[in-house]
């Protein structure tokens, strides 16, 4: 039969075949977009204007909830609540959905994340590890207990639960317990700095505890997920082998990082000011810090954190670090991490009021049990009881640690729900605000 030959790359399937993705990023300009493409279809612009937005929405609640004593995260929450599927999108749907489009999250996330990161690296700088060990053995006392007997407790009364509780909802439980028992010392850190007890005898008994319960809380979650690891299937080699990468990182960052910091010190004048490439170098290596701690299976913040203990305080370097990113970290990048909660949530939308129950009891039962230990421990140790009381709330303080963790177990779809994500995260945005209030 005649018939024409089939042409090169007609066929599906060949080489010469293949997608095209157009990704929107710059826009032409107002003026100069075409009908079929809006300003906001562009991922730069609509990225800035959601900063924008986030922005003036933050600081304007801040200026009238300052007055009543508010601290910043609430405007931070209420501004995510307010442009979020709460507020925006009953008041014009189009709108909001041509400025949060689901396709424009990755942008928001990342510039969060990368806020967050540093967030924890500033917070790291502002300290002075050592201390630790000029706190004597108060601190010690108190940041080891309060890590083990919270966790043993809650995690009985956990276990308790995951016999009746569904099995959909036993990983939603079991992240909630999880981040619960933590006693994050940024937080605290944060809190401290806030109410200026920093130099105080009780400021530095809750910073050289919370640091304790903090680091020891990290080693313990690392070993619980490496036998995770092996129970569902890994071999012991692999388990020693994410074991020892989490070591090496650790002991690479004392050993290597921070002569590499005291040599930059020394590479400094006195009274001149760090170099721009030396400073340009720490921001690659925090960031660097975070993908490793990432693969090797820890928390990602947790390598920009000890990098940041490393960092000697004060000039010319930690003050340096402090004056160039603190402001722009600390008001515009980090708290988008809060605000990046209230986008996801909807506080409408209230699910499974069993289970909802359920987590208040355990979350409450976590809240006590952190409030009574701190207090008891501290009495023997020859605290006054009114610095007790105090030591309690400040060690019971949640804030934008745990938010980032809730955040985080729903990215993950550990929380594969948006409807149960809103229903845990409106019980600790409203124990981050009575804690901080």
């Amino acid at each position: 039969m005649g018939g024409r030959s089939p042409m090169e790359g007609e066929f599906p399937g060949e080489k010469e075949k293949f997608c095209k993705v157009n990704i929107l990023l710059h826009s032409p300009g107002i003026w100069n977009c075409n009908e079929d493409r809006g300003f906001l279809d562009y991922a730069l612009p609509r990225l800035l204007l959601q900063m924008a937005a986030i922005f003036i929405i933050t600081q304007s609640l801040h200026v009238l909830l300052k007055r009543i004593h508010f601290p910043r995260i609430v405007p931070e929450f209420l501004a995510g609540v307010i442009l979020g599927p709460t507020i925006l999108p009953r008041i014009n749907l189009n709108f909001a959905k041509a400025l949060f489009p689901p396709e424009g999250e990755v942008f928001l996330d990342g510039l969060s994340r990368i806020g967050y990161i540093f967030f924890m690296f500033l917070i790291g700088v502002k300290m002075e590890p050592s201390m630790v060990w000029k706190s004597g053995k108060k601190a010690w006392i108190i940041g080891l207990s309060s890590v083990v007997l919270p966790t043993i407790i809650v995690m009985g009364i956990s276990e308790a639960f995951d016999q009746v509780m569904p099995l959909m909802k036993i990983p939603a439980a079991t992240a909630v317990v999880a981040i619960q028992t933590l006693t994050p010392f940024p937080v605290i850190a944060c809190f401290v700095i806030d109410l200026k007890i920093m130099n105080s005898e009780l400021g530095r008994l809750a910073l050289a505890s919370t640091l304790i319960s903090d680091l020891v809380s990290t080693g313990i979650s690392t070993i619980l997920a490496n036998l995770r690891i092996r129970q569902i299937g890994f071999g012991t080699a692999n388990v020693i082998h994410s074991f020892f990468l989490a070591t090496a990182l650790l002991l690479i960052i004392i050993f290597i990082m921070r002569p590499i910091l005291l040599w930059i010190i020394k590479q400094t004048p006195e009274g001149k000011p760090v170099k721009g490439v030396h400073i340009t170098s720490i921001s690659f290596l925090v960031l660097a810090m975070a993908i490793i701690s990432d693969n090797v299976g820890l928390q990602y913040h947790f390598g920009p954190f000890i990098l940041g203990l490393c960092v000697p305080s004060g000039p010319p370097l930690g003050s340096t670090l402090v004056d160039r990113f603190d402001t722009f970290i600390s008001g515009l990048l980090a708290p988008l991490v809060v605000t990046n909660c209230g986008l996801k949530i909807d506080l409408f939308e209230v699910f499974d009021l069993k289970f909802l129950t359920t987590m208040w009891f355990i979350i409450g039962v976590s809240s006590f049990t952190k409030l009574i230990v701190h207090f008891f421990l501290a009495l023997p140790c020859k605290v006054p009881v009114k610095d007790a009381a105090a030591l309690s709330i400040i060690g019971s303080a949640q804030g934008i640690v745990e938010m980032a963790s809730y955040l985080n177990i729903f990215v993950n779809q550990v929380i594969d729900n948006t409807r149960r994500y809103s229903s845990i995260w409106q019980m600790d945005a409203v124990l981050c605000m009575c804690g901080l209030l």
